[in-house]
């Protein structure tokens, strides 16, 4: 996030439309027909049956303002929502809150039902270590696994779980792809469109990405806007690079620089233990998301009897050790300085490690 889209404040009360429905171009190196649909971005405050009030942002593929808008219009009568008068705008951060340090590692469940072939539990875990990964940011978020629960925008209100779900949305004159909607309670959940048309509303040769949109919509989970939001732009080269640009330009699965200030500026890293000295780890029962730089595995797990395996992603792929695995399959012989680890621990325990 550049330094004019730093988080400012916002009025305690609800902010209602942050955004008209905005026109993108797909980059010039994307071949589409001319009548073929183009991105749109829309954020809405609606309400549910007794108005409770839950922002939503919208990513929809449609062939014109008005298309989009009435693809909006479709999907928030699917949701059973009525839309909400404007109240106030802001950028960078939608909602009156971010994550308080107590609330971190922020979890997030992922419900499998209805997802393509090509999003499944993996491009969930590659996006929260993205977010999590951040150098000189103490935002975490934890994996907490499969979950039956659907976005809560579907139901009477907030469950008190973070929710990627899948929801067959209409497709017939613009194609909503996906929504975030963050509540008054603590609460963010995402909602993809299962509907197979939302593959090819793009108009792009190749499927839509959804590794690359679950990645996106997580920064909103965290607390992001968009890195330009159009119309108040001109928008510059790091901001059009960044995985939180409105517009989806394709494959983008690796956190630009824009991205990775944005989330420095909303949770700025807090003095820590002196690397020179020892270091207390506990795990909880589950994954946990933990930076154990300079260890090996088997010494991590020798001092935490819970430890059952280690996942770390480096580009291209997950290196991984496990008490289980045979040691020709164990390709994670150190924890690397920077990248913090997905950690599966059967029970909770707590050991001091020393320093790299």
């Amino acid at each position: 996030m550049s330094p004019r889209s730093r988080p400012c404040p916002v009025p305690p009360r609800f902010l209602a439309l942050l955004a008209v429905v905005l026109a993108l171009a797909l980059p010039s190196s994307v071949h589409r027909s001319a009548a073929a649909p183009a991105p749109f971005t829309l954020d809405v405050v609606a309400e549910r049956p007794g108005g409770h009030p839950v922002l939503l942002q919208f990513l929809v593929a449609a062939r014109s303002p008005g298309d989009a808008a009435r693809a909006v219009a479709a999907a928030l009568g699917a949701l059973t929502l009525a839309p909400r008068e404007p109240a106030a705008t802001a950028a960078w951060r939608p909602w009156g809150w971010t994550w308080t340090d107590a609330e971190l590692p922020v979890p997030v469940a992922y419900n499998p039902t209805g997802a393509p072939p090509a999003a499944g539990p993996q491009a969930v875990i590659a996006g929260l270590d993205a977010w999590s990964s951040v150098e000189g940011s103490r935002f975490r978020f934890r994996y907490a696994g499969i979950t039956d629960r659907t976005a809560s925008i579907l139901e009477t209100g907030p469950d008190g779980e973070n929710v990627i779900a899948w929801m067959h949305l209409p497709c017939d004159r613009g194609c909503v792809l996906g929504l975030t909607s963050k509540e008054a309670a603590r609460e963010v959940d995402v909602l993809l469109n299962s509907n197979p048309n939302a593959l090819r509303e793009l108009g792009l040769e190749a499927v839509l990405d959804w590794r690359t949109v679950i990645l996106h919509e997580l920064g909103h989970v965290a607390g992001l806007e968009h890195s330009c939001p159009a119309p108040w732009g001109p928008c510059t080269p790091e901001e059009i690079a960044a995985v939180m640009y409105f517009q989806y330009t394709g494959i983008n699965r690796a956190l630009a620089p824009d991205d990775r200030a944005g989330i420095r500026a909303l949770y700025p890293a807090q003095p820590g233990p002196s690397p020179a000295g020892p270091v207390r780890i506990t795990l909880e029962p589950g994954w946990n998301l933990l930076l154990l730089p300079g260890l090996e595995p088997t010494a991590a797990a020798a001092a935490l009897p819970c430890l059952d395996a280690a996942y770390v992603f480096e580009e291209p792929s997950w290196r991984r050790w496990a008490r289980a695995l045979p040691p020709a399959l164990v390709t994670l012989a150190v924890f690397p300085a920077e990248t913090p680890a997905w950690l599966l621990a059967s029970s909770r325990c707590s050991a001091v490690l020393p320093p790299p």
